[in-house]
């Protein structure tokens, strides 16, 4: 554990390297009346690491002669590496769980988190294939998501929190007022925590250090995330970002810029490919290709995510069209009036 802010520990759960089970940051807010921000994983190896490190902070505490007590956990989003270790944590910690009401309905139950990374192809990857294929595909996807989820996360879901928080609203942590906000865009569900007075925001996924988050479906959305972004970049004394992944980012206002400044020359990368394709059209694993032209298949299926969520930006703000010609989906440039 390491502590980033006077009062604020940052205890970071191993992963892998790579966007499969990445290193985890969980904040504990210590004091008299004390929380922690996000759950992390659900392994047993993985939640007894988190508790032995919290007892170092509570000895440390001791040794000071402050108090210490953990009274609530609240998690930025129900990504699986944000909320699988809730149930865990509560059991052997006796703390509340908090959760938003979007938050709590995802996942209240399997069957309710699972329905919430449902895909259709062509409603959100823009392939055509025909109804029993997408049936096939989706059974195949779930049950190797049961499987994955519970194996590599640990995942456990909570249909018994003990307070539904307002998405927008205040709470008290030792004695001072922080604000949780909405922050859509990389998931439905995302909020932050922010202190003015202190000028620490909590920023979960939406901003990391030095790599951009995942953008891609079904619940994300690249408009939302532009929103929260800039939302964020007009918060009143931003001092220091606290992310899930990565170490904490002195620098918000430029960081904040540089991801902003990414997204928009994503989106003309996007808008010029098409132009340049204007007579027959190109699909979206041609952009890929366009974009990724040296890079693996893997590669091409992770990025193929924020293309897709960028070609419907563009459709809304009327910019670009599709249509469908010999199975595929084809994008032209919209006609001006």
């Amino acid at each position: 554990m390491k502590e980033v802010y006077p009062g604020i520990f940052l205890i970071k759960e191993k992963g892998t390297s790579g966007a499969i089970k990445p290193p985890e940051n969980i904040y504990v807010l210590a004091g008299s009346d004390g929380i922690i921000f996000d759950a992390g994983y659900g392994t047993k190896k993985v939640v007894k690491h988190l508790i032995t490190e919290i007892k170092k902070v509570e000895e440390l505490y001791k040794k000071q002669n402050k108090e210490f007590k953990l009274t609530r956990i609240i998690v930025s989003h129900c990504h699986p590496d944000h909320f699988s270790g809730l149930k865990r944590i509560r059991e052997t910690l006796g703390i509340k769980v908090y959760l938003t009401k979007k938050s709590a309905e995802i996942i209240k139950d399997k069957q309710s988190f699972i329905k919430s990374f449902e895909t259709d192809a062509y409603k959100d990857y823009l392939r055509v294939r025909k109804n029993i294929t997408r049936r096939i595909i989706n059974v195949l996807r779930n049950v190797g998501s049961k499987l994955f989820y519970q194996r590599i996360y640990g995942v456990s879901y909570i249909d018994d929190p003990e307070d539904i928080l307002d998405e927008n609203t205040e709470i008290s942590i030792n004695e001072d007022i922080w604000k949780i906000f909405p922050s859509p865009g990389h998931a439905i569900d995302h909020i932050s925590l922010y202190s003015e007075e202190k000028g620490i925001l909590f920023s979960g996924d939406n901003i990391l250090r030095s790599i951009t988050t995942w953008l891609g479906p079904p619940n994300c959305d690249i408009a939302d995330y532009i929103n929260s972004i800039e939302t964020i970049q007009k918060l009143p004394n931003l001092k220091l970002i606290l992310a899930a992944h990565g170490s904490p980012i002195e620098h918000p206002k430029e960081r904040i810029a540089e991801i902003l400044s990414h997204r928009k020359a994503r989106e003309r990368q996007v808008l010029n490919i098409i132009y340049d394709n204007s007579d027959n059209g190109i699909s979206p694993k041609d952009i890929v290709k366009a974009i990724y032209p040296k890079d693996s298949r893997f590669l091409h299926q992770v990025a193929r995510g924020w293309i897709v969520l960028t070609l419907k930006m563009l459709e809304g703000k009327n910019l670009i069209k599709r249509q469908e010609k010999k199975k595929k989906i084809l994008f032209f440039p919209a006609e001006k009036d």
